[in-house]
């Protein structure tokens, strides 16, 4: 990406300049795409994370042992939560100790929900107790955790597109003036003081976002 947007935008616009920033550009742009996927991701485990617990749970009340628990939420559960529990289960059928497999859970899945669940299970396999209404309780922790970050989410709505648009004002503004009067704009590009200050207010600007 980096390599063939730096080459093209040199090749159209035969400015170094341009192709630098096109180069870097290219070079962020998977890094964008892969964190995004994975925002995506982790926001879906979390919103589903309470109805596969619950089901682990209801097996546990049937009388069925935690490793079937994770097969009925892989089997009756949403992804991306089911995927994961089937990995899981599939690791400890095949030899891995359960609580290897659960720690690697939280490797994979970097949220604090799944931190309490494996630690919660752990614990209870230690010292004992009720792991059905553990899980029980859990569920409504973490549906209540969820529902205060989309609730805060919400009502900084209005603060993040306020943001946003002063972050997007000046490269507007930019684009206006040398649309309207190119040539009082185009020193910035042809001064050498010109090209620090452009240089100068793009990290500004970055900062600032």
């Amino acid at each position: 990406m980096a390599v063939g947007l730096g080459v093209m935008t040199l090749t159209v616009t035969r400015s170094v300049t341009a192709a630098m920033i096109a180069t870097m550009i290219g070079a962020i742009l998977p890094s964008m795409y892969v964190r995004r996927r994975r925002t995506k991701r982790l926001n879906a485990f979390e919103e589903f994370l309470p109805e596969s617990i619950d089901l682990v749970g209801r097996a546990l009340r049937a009388g069925h042992p935690l490793s079937a628990g994770f097969k009925m939420a892989a089997d009756d559960g949403p992804e991306p939560v089911a995927g994961e529990f089937r990995r899981v289960f599939e690791e400890q059928r095949f030899g891995l100790p359960l609580q290897e497999s659960l720690l690697a859970l939280t490797d994979r899945v970097n949220l604090m929900d799944v931190r309490i669940l494996v630690t919660a299970i752990l614990i209870q396999r230690e010292v004992g107790g009720n792991l059905a209404e553990i899980l029980d309780n859990l569920a409504a922790v973490v549906r209540a955790r969820f529902t205060i970050r989309r609730q805060i989410r919400v009502y900084t709505a209005q603060g993040r597109m306020t943001g946003y648009l002063l972050s997007a004002l000046p490269i507007i503004i930019f684009a206006i003036l040398y649309t309207l009067n190119g040539k009082y704009m185009s020193i910035l590009f042809t001064d050498p003081v010109g090209k620090i200050l452009v240089g100068v207010a793009i990290s500004m600007q970055l900062i600032g976002f």
